[in-house]
């Protein structure tokens, strides 16, 4: 479990490498054309099957959480979402990842964004991953999306190195939709 510390620390992690990587603000945001920005943050449950461990065989992974996205004209919407895909990681670095992400806002729109790439890097236990494509359908489609993850430590350590691996975590995720 997570205590209320860890989640602190987790959250000023995050704000820091946002600040770090120079995302633009919401209200610089413009709208070109069909194209739409976007800027969310959200948590999300991620489950990993198997479980990773010291090896790199490749692992699928399936994601489910929630955004908080707020539009160019300043405008707020929820959008749940559903991630599916494949990583060659371990418990501890993970690779590349391929996956597609289905957003269900509240409003009743859709996008669906198609992940190639994803380096990553873990620092005192938090694995940061920086994923990039392009929203393939719905809202936004043929804007480019950038995903920061950054996973809280939701297990013990030794549990990289037992059999079944990490099979759960939790992270903390900032979005952008660019045109």
């Amino acid at each position: 479990m997570i205590g209320k510390r860890g989640i602190g620390i987790a959250l000023s992690s995050l704000t820091l490498l946002a600040s770090g990587i120079g995302w633009a603000p919401t209200t610089q945001a413009h709208t070109a054309g069909a194209h739409t920005v976007q800027d969310c943050t959200g948590r999300e449950n991620i489950t990993y099957g198997p479980g990773l461990g010291l090896s790199s065989e490749p692992a699928t992974v399936t994601v489910d959480g929630v955004y908080h996205c707020v539009d160019a004209s300043g405008r707020g919407v929820t959008a749940e979402y559903h991630t599916e895909g494949t990583t060659a990681g371990t418990c501890l670095l993970l690779a590349w990842n391929r996956s597609e992400e289905i957003l269900r806002y509240a409003d009743g729109g859709k996008s669906v964004i198609a992940y190639r790439s994803g380096p990553s890097v873990r620092v005192l236990g938090l694995n940061t991953a920086k994923l990039e494509g392009v929203v393939v359908a719905g809202r936004g489609k043929g804007s480019v999306a950038e995903k920061i993850i950054q996973t809280v430590p939701g297990s013990l350590p030794t549990d990289c190195v037992l059999a079944d691996g990490i099979k759960r975590t939790t992270a903390f995720t900032h979005l952008s939709i660019q045109p």
